[in-house]
């Protein structure tokens, strides 16, 4: 498998935001971007607290919190930075809100695997090249396909935890 470049990786990273907004959108639920500069977290908190992708609420329940990703399955897993993990851990902690990743390969168009943030806490951290990371059986994740409802990927995603 071919290396990506820094400007690949974005390109992937984009289109992925891109689709999850169109499943959102299709779907009409309420939703927004979370502005990702260096300026929208307080100086104490700089490497402390990570920002999802999007917030979305859910009608009659309240916001959830998503990071959208474009990952590719190594070995049956998706690999999560250790770092990310519990820097999003702040986030669920300082804003009382759930983090889900929404995880799309970029080799099946039609796929994308949900899970909690917190749920990596049990899994263990390995180095690989030269980074803490958390790999996430598929098994843990939920596997949805995008042209379906969204609300309905979600509850199937939360009964099954």
């Amino acid at each position: 498998m071919a290396t990506l470049t820094a400007n690949q990786r974005r390109a992937q990273g984009d289109a992925a935001e891109q689709k999850f907004r169109n499943w959102l959108d299709r779907c009409i639920l309420p939703h927004m971007y979370v502005e990702q500069s260096p300026l929208t977290v307080p100086k104490g908190l700089k490497g402390e607290i990570k920002r999802p992708d999007f917030l979305v609420g859910i009608p009659t329940i309240g916001t959830l919190a998503f990071d959208v990703k474009a990952k590719t399955v190594y070995d049956n897993a998706i690999i999560i930075d250790a770092y990310e993990r519990r820097t999003f851990m702040n986030f669920e902690t300082f804003f009382n809100m759930t983090v889900w990743y929404v995880c799309f390969p970029p080799e099946a168009p039609n796929t994308c695997h949900l899970f909690l943030n917190s749920e990596l806490a049990t899994l263990p951290v390995v180095e690989r090249r030269g980074h803490a990371s958390i790999a996430v059986p598929l098994k843990q994740a939920v596997t949805a396909d995008p042209r379906r409802d969204f609300m309905a990927v979600l509850l199937a995603a939360i009964s099954l935890r």
